[in-house]
């Protein structure tokens, strides 16, 4: 057998079991892919295989995911530029979701210089564009140096169809960090008003749907911030509307984008779960739960169930369903260990020996 091989029957048993582990065939996974990567002299396809298989292995993943960049870089064969663009964003990308943001920040003005040497500025976009990498220059005090280069990105693009969704992402990422981070929430509006032309070049946008209620979000955190919660409540009645009207379409049969309708269900959900406003957000995470149920709707589901009902075996359960859901769970898998000790509404139970019994998945060498 192969890596993909006991990859392949890791994921199996997985989506029938997701709640019981299975490390051995990941394990056997690693060690397989481990030795393929070195034999094939880095190809590309065993590396991006060495990539997924890193993703289920928590922080350690991570880790091995960057080394394994940089070796693709240094020994690969680096004829595709779509290839060598895919190793350094993913390179960027995993120091970020470690918080090694100094490393980052210097991955990525290097990124964006290759970017500018090699190819033209539609990819610019998508080195700046991703959200988990910007905070990291919020963090590190550069975000002026951030918002430089995006205004700069921003010049040189002639808006077209196909970089669409590329911009809407970059200036996406441009409203959070002034809502979320930087808590100017004026900056925010103009930056989501730019949002809100993108989203509205065409209303018959494939994921118009989809941008549109992240276009909420950010609208119901400029509320909050500026404390006109009747403009809040007004928005969020509105959009929980829209959101039961689509599952209910769906479960007639008149619609089949119900990934897109359990992806809308999440995002308001989290926003009314910010504002503790539980009720509210258990009843459409279970919705999401129920057609689809990733990894980190599964986690803010628990948090919701432990804060409103101090429901230990239903909490429980659905902290081992994020942790060994395969299901949208990226890098996430292994790692929620850091969101619960941060998250306040598990304040009573971080030292309890049942709940961190659920995030007990090892690192591995």
């Amino acid at each position: 057998m192969k890596a993909i091989d006991y990859l392949e029957e890791y994921k199996k048993f997985n989506r029938e079991n997701p709640t019981k582990d299975n490390e051995d065939l990941l394990l056997k996974a690693f060690e397989f892919v481990q030795e393929e990567i070195v034999d094939s002299s880095y190809s590309i396809d065993s590396v991006r295989l060495g990539h997924e298989i890193y993703g289920y292995l928590g922080d350690r993943g991570l880790q091995l995911r960057v080394e394994l960049m940089r070796k693709y870089l240094e020994n690969g064969s680096l004829e595709s530029l779509t290839d060598c663009f895919w190793a350094k964003w993913e390179m960027v990308d995993n120091l970020a979701l470690l918080k090694n943001y100094e490393d980052m920040i210097e991955e990525q003005r290097e990124f964006l210089e290759w970017s500018r040497e090699n190819l033209g500025p539609e990819y610019w976009i998508k080195v700046m564009y991703d959200s988990t990498q910007a905070v990291g220059w919020f963090h590190e005090g550069k975000s002026e140096e951030w918002f430089s280069i995006y205004q700069d990105i921003l010049t040189r693009i002639t808006p077209s169809e196909t970089n669409r969704h590329s911009r809407i992402l970059l200036v996406e990422t441009a409203a959070g960090l002034c809502a979320y981070e930087r808590k100017d929430y004026e900056q925010a509006l103009k930056e989501i008003q730019k949002y809100h032309d993108i989203l509205h070049e065409d209303e018959m946008w494939s994921d118009y749907d989809k941008f549109y209620i992240r276009y909420v979000t950010y609208m119901l955190e400029t509320y909050v911030g500026k404390k006109e919660m009747d403009k809040y409540e007004e928005l969020v009645n509105k959009v929980v509307l829209k959101i039961e009207i689509k599952f209910d379409q769906n479960e007639k049969g008149l619609s089949d984008n119900i990934d897109e309708v359990c992806d809308m269900a999440h995002d308001i959900a989290t926003c009314l779960m910010w504002e503790k406003r539980y009720e509210q957000a258990i009843k459409l995470f279970e919705k999401a739960i129920e057609y689809q149920g990733t990894g980190v709707t599964h986690f803010f589901y628990a948090i919701c169930i432990w804060a409103e009902l101090k429901d230990r075996e239903e909490t429980l359960h659905h902290l081992r369903m994020a942790e060994n859901k395969i299901t949208g769970n990226g890098g996430l898998r292994s790692r929620y260990i850091h969101m619960f000790l941060e998250q306040p509404e598990f304040s009573d139970v971080r030292e309890d020996a049942e709940f961190l019994s659920v995030f007990k998945h090892l690192p591995t060498g």
